[in-house]
């Protein structure tokens, strides 16, 4: 039962993944998004990237698995202060290197008004991790949301090289994230994995990944939608 249900929800990950397969994300990865577009990109990305500790933060608190803890706790120090990585800053202030490489200012991206995609995407962090199962806002963050960026955030750091001309510091966040997320995001070995273990958890797991799959896509989208008017 259990291993039926790991490949289950690593199909629907692949299958969906919204970071790789959306056509914004190509079209970076193509080189095919003007560069003058890339700073609206970088505003909204940077929204989530900012709340995205708090979203480890509020899964740490309510973990009653003292080894998943520690991993918890870990991925929110790294978030927080980058010194497990050793890049030596939080993740969003390495973010805000990559947006000021594409032209994107510092006051810009903290300033940033989000999109319905955004604001939809942000709700969703905070739902799932505090109103939410521990499971299912587990799913939701470190299955769904960390379980997208192996294979898909080191091959768009190497686009953006390529194509948009920026340096091996300037892409840094998505290269430190392809490495730090596959530690801890592998589906088999996961939390969610062996305690989802009836019908009624594993249905309200999946629901949670596939509702977070839907608002990142629907995060893409917009960002989309506004850098084509």
């Amino acid at each position: 039962m259990a291993e039926t249900f790991i490949e289950l929800l690593k199909s629907t990950i692949e299958k969906g993944r919204s970071f790789g397969r959306h056509p914004l994300w190509l079209e970076i990865q193509r080189g095919d998004l003007p560069r003058e577009h890339l700073p609206a990109f970088a505003v909204q990305f940077f929204l989530q990237v900012r709340e995205f500790p708090r979203a480890v933060s509020a899964l740490h608190s309510r973990c009653s698995d003292a080894g998943q803890r520690v991993a918890l706790a870990e991925s929110l120090y790294e978030e927080e202060t980058g010194r497990i990585s050793g890049c030596g800053c939080s993740h969003p202030e390495l973010f805000i290197r990559f947006g000021e490489a594409v032209g994107a200012s510092r006051e810009a991206m903290q300033g940033g008004v989000p999109l319905p995609g955004t604001r939809s995407l942000l709700a969703w962090f905070e739902s799932s991790t505090r109103d939410l199962s521990f499971l299912e806002g587990s799913a939701a963050i470190q299955v769904a949301a960390e379980g997208q960026v192996p294979g898909a955030f080191a091959p768009l750091a190497r686009a953006l090289e390529r194509h948009y001309g920026l340096g091996r510091e300037a892409v840094a966040f998505w290269d430190i994230h392809e490495e730090a997320d596959r530690e801890h995001s592998d589906v088999g070995d996961h939390i969610v994995a062996r305690l989802a273990d009836s019908d009624a958890l594993q249905l309200a797991v999946m629901t949670a990944v596939e509702t977070s799959l839907a608002r990142w896509w629907t995060f893409f989208d917009d960002i989309a939608a506004a850098v084509a008017r």
